[in-house]
């Protein structure tokens, strides 16, 4: 697999640690929270999937993607829908910092992180297990040459 397609998979596995961390205090919150503290250290876990490190990471699987569609690869719905993906959760991530100045009861607060939790790990099954063999399969050297030099 190409160096660049590893990065990725390398992002996604460190985020995936800090969802599996998140997913344990929404069990928690769910279950027996101390509100204000567990809303507190929530968004500030939330607040490290929404920086400028993501913003990079989707900004070069654009690369990737913009130029596998110049390829005559096959192209699978689901990586034709990557870039409407990104967008949406820089939407949700915008959302998800309004839920922290409201006075939500803590489970609704705890479901809304969790339905985009899960449309994430399905975003990034979906690239990993599509995306990516793809990417790797049909660009050339010449295009890869051209991603890294405008790699972020």
């Amino acid at each position: 697999m190409n160096v660049l397609l590893k990065e990725l998979q390398a992002y996604h596995h460190e985020v995936a640690i800090k969802i599996t961390r998140i997913k344990e205090l929404l069990r928690k919150m769910k279950h027996e929270s101390d509100a204000a503290d567990d809303c507190k250290l929530l968004f500030k876990m939330l607040e490290a999937l929404h920086g400028d490190a993501e913003r990079h990471h989707h900004e070069n699987e654009e690369l990737i993607r913009l130029a596998l569609l110049t390829t005559e690869a096959p192209i699978h719905q689901r990586v034709k829908d990557i870039e409407r993906d990104h967008q949406a959760f820089g939407r949700i991530a915008g959302q998800l910092k309004t839920l922290e100045d409201t006075t939500l009861e803590t489970r609704v607060i705890a479901d809304t992180v969790d339905d985009f939790i899960k449309k994430y790990f399905d975003h990034m099954d979906s690239e990993e297990n599509i995306f990516f063999p793809l990417a790797d399969k049909w660009l050339s050297d010449d295009q890869w040459q051209e991603i890294t030099r405008q790699w972020h």
